[in-house]
C-alpha cells in the first residue's frame, strides 16, 4: 500500500482508501476514487505536478498533495 502520487506513469493500481479531509474527500469519491476502483496515471506536467489519472473512464488532473491522500496497491 502506497500513495497514488507514487504510482508510476502508465501502471495500474487499485484504490484502497482515502485519508483526505472534507470537502476533498467527498470530491474524490464523486470523481470515482472509491475503494476497489482501478486508477492509472497517464501524464505528468513538465514539472511533475499535476498529474492526469484515468479513473472510471474519465481523465482527472490531481495535484501531488491531493493524490497523496489516496492509498493504492499496484496491479
Amino acid at each position: 500500500m502506497f500513495p497514488l502520487s507514487r504510482l508510476p506513469l502508465d501502471h495500474a493500481g487499485r484504490v484502497l482508501s482515502l485519508s483526505a479531509a472534507e470537502p476533498l474527500r467527498g470530491r474524490l469519491l464523486d470523481l470515482g476514487f472509491v475503494p476497489g476502483s482501478e486508477v492509472r496515471p497517464l501524464y505528468a506536467a513538465p514539472a511533475g505536478d499535476p498529474r492526469a489519472y484515468l479513473v472510471c473512464d474519465t481523465v482527472i488532473a490531481l495535484r501531488q498533495r491531493d493524490a497523496a491522500t489516496v492509498a493504492v496497491e499496484a496491479l
